[in-house]
């Protein structure tokens, strides 16, 4: 146990919870532990883990994301879109993390944990750690959900291990001369040209029948869900508008702000938000139906004001278990609120008439791009031909019935590229000089490029590039050979999930 910071953990300021902005979304989200909690009798290295060795696991991941040790969460997959898939990933593969470093007699020391703790920018003011603010968070943040100090000291320490093994894996990771020269080509500028085929032209030519989004919402309908939005009714707590306060004073007003507040929302006690509303003399407001991504009625919200709050009050919103409940006093800016869940529409199946503008543009999307597909397929062998045969290119789009756009020369990383010659420029890479490309993708549709010749690149301008060019190269392969580790290391583990259960 680390005893360093205990010393400065009395006498703490109510203040310091309140003016520490920390995302910690996910110390709220106890979901994903019941779920994981699920799986019964995993069989790692040999061993049966306990319902309890998960749990610290799903702490630590917890943890890791609200501490902001984000190259841990993302080296061991913890980063996906699927949270729960993300949370799965990063338990077994942290478990892999934990068991490798005590064969490669990785160690971290309780020094080193504790100067990485003192690093963390939550816990420092003015770029110096500060001992009341580490105290604050464990005192307010953790103590409360469950979480320890040991489990803080066990993320640090993880997160150690990780930079330790991975310096021993990475070591190989090296970049020639050559492989930097070839890399070195994405800044080479690009003479050429290249034809568009109109995506906004073939879906308007395209017809979508009726029998058709209906068939195809039969064939579709069980994943086809609304999403759950919520609603919520609240009471604001701030400073007087015309208030110009300063420094202590300004303190000393947020303070007993959020003395108010917490008062408040610890004397409701189960009643209904508008009852102690109007015996405290507030004013009521509500917000409309949102989604958990901050989005009414799945339209962004236009004014700015009213976006911010329902992004910051959204996730205790999407925590509260019924309509009625209340949440804690949940900060925004300088103002705090306490709300309660006025309305809750769960997930449910779409009905036909709701999915059809969504599966009518998927279908004319698909119809389009299959369009373009085939005029692409009969264009593109007659202008490979005449370029074959010494037409310019200008020329070969002209008799093939295109429009073609030069690329005089340009520069791939000038600022003043449009979307469309950025993609025409980065489809050439794979192409030698005087080739014409296939159909590709692009922005607004597909593009067929020509790359004449590719310019030198000036010696000034790669001798500024070329740092960031082996910095990209040797990320690569550090990547690569961390990856292919974890691979080899979590299959020696032998993970066994009973039949039936999701296995990370």
């Amino acid at each position: 146990m680390i005893n360093i910071f205990r010393k400065n953990q009395r006498g703490l300021m109510l203040v310091v919870a309140v003016l520490t902005i920390v995302a910690f979304i996910f110390l709220y989200n106890t979901s994903q532990l019941d779920e994981l909690a699920t799986t019964r009798n995993p069989v790692v290295y040999g061993r049966t883990l306990t319902p309890g060795a998960i749990d610290r696991q799903v702490k630590n991941y917890q943890l890791t994301l609200a501490l902001g040790q984000f190259d841990l969460a993302r080296k061991l997959g913890g980063t996906g879109s699927d949270q729960q898939a993300a949370l799965e990933e990063f338990v077994w593969n942290l478990i892999v993390l934990q068991h490798q470093a005590g064969v490669l007699g990785v160690r971290p020391t309780d020094g080193e944990v504790a100067e990485r703790i003192k690093s963390l920018p939550v816990f420092q003011t003015s770029g110096q750690f500060d001992p009341v603010k580490y105290a604050a968070f464990l005192r307010e943040q953790l103590a409360p959900r469950g979480f320890t100090e040991r489990q803080l000291e066990e993320v640090m320490r993880d997160s150690l291990r990780l930079e330790k093994i991975s310096a021993i894996v990475e070591a190989p990771a090296a970049a020639g001369e050559r492989e930097v020269r070839d890399a070195a080509r994405v800044l080479q500028p690009v003479t050429g040209g290249f034809v568009r085929f109109d995506g906004a032209v073939a879906a308007a030519a395209v017809k979508v029948d009726p029998a058709e989004v209906e068939a195809y919402y039969e064939r579709n309908k069980a994943g086809m869900n609304t999403k759950e939005s919520r609603a919520v009714r609240y009471v604001v707590f701030e400073l007087p508008a015309d208030a110009k306060l300063e420094g202590s004073a300004k303190t000393e007003a947020l303070q007993g702000l959020t003395d108010r507040a917490i008062r408040f929302a610890d004397s409701l006690g189960g009643s209904p938000l508008a009852d102690a509303a109007a015996t405290a003399g507030l004013k009521v407001a509500s917000t409309p139906a949102f989604e958990r991504s901050g989005t009414v009625a799945g339209e962004p919200v236009a004014d700015d004001a009213q976006r911010k709050l329902i992004a910051d009050l959204a996730p205790p919103a999407f925590l509260l278990p019924s309509v009625g409940a209340t949440s804690d006093v949940i900060q925004s800016g300088e103002s705090l609120y306490v709300a309660e869940l006025a309305g809750l529409n769960p997930v449910r199946q779409m009905t036909l008439a709701e999915a059809s503008p969504a599966i009518e543009s998927r279908l004319r999307m698909v119809k389009a791009d299959e369009s373009l597909r085939a005029s692409a397929a009969k264009a593109i062998p007659a202008l490979r031909e005449a370029v074959a045969a010494g037409k310019p290119f200008a020329e070969a789009a002209t008799a093939a019935g295109l429009a073609s756009e030069p690329l005089a020369n340009l520069s791939p990383m000038s600022e003043s590229l449009t979307p469309v010659q950025r993609a025409a420029i980065s489809r050439t890479l794979s192409l030698k000089d005087g080739e014409v490309s296939g159909y590709e993708q692009a922005p607004g549709g597909g593009m067929c490029v020509y790359l004449q010749s590719r310019g030198a690149l000036p010696e000034a301008e790669f001798a500024e590039k070329r740092a960031e060019i082996v910095d990209g190269i040797l990320e690569n392969k550090r990547s690569l050979l961390f990856s292919e580790w974890l691979r080899v290391s979590r299959e020696a583990a032998k993970i066994s999930v009973p039949t039936g259960q999701r296995r990370g």
